[in-house]
């Protein structure tokens, strides 16, 4: 999930960082679906356009580090709801498997899937399901330990590995259906119910329902913490357009050259985390720290000398997957935010990467092999799903490079660097106070462009007020008393109806704020009179003018083994993600 700044996240059916290109032709704007031959005129690399490997590898490398940053969040985020929150080995192995997974996922999607030039990184749809899901076992405070003829205590789990179990086997089910949705082709249905009120809905209460995490993490230490979030927002933000001497080789001849990059637009996280990481480590070799201070760096080469240098992610690694009713129910919610999130992402990325809008079929094919990368982060962890990272979509519009090779390329990175053991590790062993920073900009980003949608509503309608502000106060209200209820043995025994499945469904709803939100909002959207202007689903209808250049529209889309397939098997083209 991606965004206009480097660290945000896109949700909604569209995404318009066009502003880089001049969409005018002899003066006079062109229409809505014939925008992407303006932009594929100002292009340097259109999509089905390859540099030259260096160049694409180079390139590559900085869709890499976009990505990076809010990707190796994802194991740290995950990590309290797993209770293995001082275990640096095991959220290094959660950040390698994450990004094998992603590259792998991008990789099926460059081939098989839209074709188009987006990287399918993890969702932070799934922490709150995650958190829902543990709730019913929450961590302890300390954990005893038998060591050969000694008993030890520690304070992470020995068996969270049950933990990432359940997560994975109820991801593997709820992708299952993602992947028959793209399959059948029943993808349009979900946007004719789901509309921005209730996307808006769900994706905010996403970023609020994770406050709590934010705070327990930057109020270990709050000067930490805000040094991190005001260095991110001056270089994301106040820096994003002071261009830094970058120099270079080149071969013939022989010398030394120098370019000007935008060097903080794209890399305000890693910067950031390198600048206090650092004044961290030196605070903390001059004792300026406490102690217990969680802002120390400490054995941090005694942590990566433990890691393995080569770490191969693999199917069952932490287990057999477990599925129950209410992991499922919601990560199933989690899979339908990500779809919607997507078929806005695939539109975007084919107008900016000078692509004609995508036919249906290429759709349905994109949401089919996306719900196959999130059934490989299932079956290999690290029990987060993947979808489509809208912030390498805007790095199109800045590059103006659209080459489906360069996310390949970049995909191919992830891959090898994801095998790397010790870097894992490495980033694992950031000090608390320093993601907590991360955290307030992250979440508050994620509330932020949720709020985002509601650009297509109409916000002087009553009706619209009302579904979104009673919506999103339930959403809140409901899982802080769940959590206190169920936490209290004599309302949670109130609460049990004797069936341990149907309870577990009922504590997985009723602690996920996004899901109680987005069924009410969805509700009410749908049965609460109104116009389509008024509930902004006018906007959902996309330009899917059909391109009249069919030579361009097969050269970019069309699948060449698939085509193979229907070419010897006319039948196949009934099939609704099958080259039409």
């Amino acid at each position: 999930m991606g965004g206009d700044s480097d660290d945000s996240l896109n949700a909604g059916p569209e995404y318009k960082p066009v502003e880089s290109y001049d969409l005018t032709t002899n003066g006079e704007e062109v229409s809505p679906a014939d925008e992407y031959l303006v932009i594929r005129k100002q292009l340097k690399y259109p999509v089905d356009k390859c540099p030259n490997v260096f160049m694409s590898f180079l390139l590559g490398l900085q869709q890499y580090l976009i990505m990076f940053g809010p990707t190796f969040a994802i194991p740290v985020i995950l990590s309290p709801s797993l209770c293995i929150d001082s275990n640096v080995i095991a959220k290094g192995q959660l950040l390698n498997t994450m990004f094998v997974m992603c590259g792998l996922s991008t990789i099926l999607q460059i081939f098989f899937g839209t074709r188009l030039p987006i990287i399918q990184s993890g969702s932070y749809v799934y922490f709150a399901v995650a958190a829902g899901i543990m709730s019913k076992n929450p961590c302890e405070k300390e954990y005893t330990v038998v060591e050969g003829n000694k008993t030890i205590t520690q304070d992470w789990d020995p068996n969270w590995h049950k933990r990432m179990a359940e997560l994975q086997g109820n991801l593997m089910v709820g992708s299952v259906i993602q992947i028959i949705l793209g399959a059948c082709g029943l993808v349009g249905l979900l946007l004719k119910v789901i509309g921005p009120i209730t996307i808006t809905v769900l994706i905010s209460l996403i970023g609020l329902c994770l406050a709590g995490v934010a705070a327990n993490s930057a109020s270990q230490n709050w000067g930490i913490s805000i040094l991190m979030v005001a260095l991110v927002t001056l270089f994301s933000e106040y820096m994003k357009n002071v261009p830094v001497p970058l120099p270079y080789f080149t071969l013939s001849p022989l010398k030394v050259k120098v370019t000007w990059v935008k060097l903080f637009s794209t890399m305000s996280i890693i910067i950031s985390l390198i600048i206090v990481w650092g004044l961290c480590g030196i605070l903390t070799a001059t004792d300026t720290f406490a102690i217990d201070d969680p802002a120390r760096v400490v054995n941090l080469t005694q942590k990566v000398n433990q890691a393995t240098w080569f770490y191969i992610p693999y199917p069952g690694q932490f287990g057999m997957p477990i599925v129950t009713v209410g992991g499922f129910v919601g990560m199933l919610a989690g899979v339908i935010a990500g779809v919607i999130e997507s078929i806005g992402d695939y539109y975007a990325c084919a107008k900016l990467s000078g692509a004609p809008p995508p036919p249906k079929y290429v759709l349905n094919r994109g949401i089919l092999m996306e719900g196959v990368g999130c059934f490989l982060t299932g079956i290999c962890g690290p029990g987060v799903g993947v979808t489509s990272y809208s912030e390498n979509i805007g790095a199109i519009a800045l590059t103006k490079v659209g080459s489906r090779m360069v996310i390949l390329c970049s995909a191919l990175l992830m891959v090898i660097i994801g095998l790397i053991g010790k870097i894992g590790v490495f980033f694992a062993s950031i000090p608390e106070p320093i993601i907590g920073g991360m955290y307030l900009v992250m979440f508050g980003i994620i509330a932020a462009v949720g709020i985002a949608n509601l650009q297509f509503v109409d916000l002087t309608s009553s009706r619209n007020v009302f579904i979104i502000g009673v919506s999103m106060y339930i959403g809140l209200v409901v899982p802080m008393w769940a959590e206190k209820a169920l936490a209290s043995p004599e309302t949670a025994t109130a609460l049990q109806t004797g069936n341990e499945e149907f309870d577990q469904l009922v504590a997985v709803i009723l602690t996920s704020g996004m899901i109680v939100g987005a069924v009410i909002a969805c509700f009410l959207d749908n049965t609460i009179p109104g116009t389509d202007k008024e509930r902004g689903m006018t906007s959902y209808k996309l330009a899917t003018k059909a391109c009249s250049d069919k030579e361009l529209l097969k050269k970019i889309y069309h699948e060449p083994m698939m085509e193979w397939f229907a070419v010897r098997l006319p039948i196949l083209r009934k099939l609704p993600f099958v080259n039409q």
